[in-house]
């Protein structure tokens, strides 16, 4: 954080840090994403011959406030971390939900057969930088509750 502002209130440095955030990169890339996902399910919707419901107001309605929820959540608690000195915490969150939604671009652009196999690297490398889960070659999202993430599936030794 600059030094001068840590003779203004905090009040005011909270809002600076705030207005600052149309210029940082990482924020205008998360809203890239977003945006990017939004445009990327609704056309997979629209386009896909393998999802069984095609066009889906529930699922559409479900997923836009998602969005919402999350990118509201991102947008305030990012400024608030970096306020009370926890930039690094504020960046790998911005970059997790990125990988998030860069997750979900792909699998949209596979379920209408557009294959990026470029981008396969760059999601690899930036799971095993953030150290989620579909960096182990043994995750399967299916042997997890969508909601709780309790754990479903038997047990890898049961099944030898």
């Amino acid at each position: 954080m600059h030094l001068l502002l840590m003779a203004l209130p905090y009040h005011e440095v909270a809002l600076h840090q705030a207005a600052k955030q149309i210029d940082d990169p990482l924020i205008v890339g998360f809203t890239l994403l977003v945006l990017f996902d939004i445009g990327s399910g609704i056309v997979k919707g629209l386009r896909s011959n393998r999802t069984a419901t095609r066009t889906n107001s529930t699922k559409g309605t479900y997923g836009l406030a998602r969005n919402f929820i999350i990118t509201i959540g991102v947008l305030m608690f990012y400024p608030y971390l970096i306020t009370i000195g926890f930039d690094y915490v504020a960046q790998m969150m911005v970059l997790y939900f990125c990988y998030q939604y860069l997750v979900s671009i792909v699998e949209n652009l596979k379920q209408m057969d557009i294959q990026v196999p470029w981008l396969s690297p760059v999601i690899d490398s930036l799971a095993k930088a953030l150290n989620v889960a579909k960096a182990q070659p043994d995750y399967n999202a299916q042997d997890f509750h969508p909601i709780t993430g309790t754990y479903k599936g038997k047990d890898k030794e049961e099944k030898k």
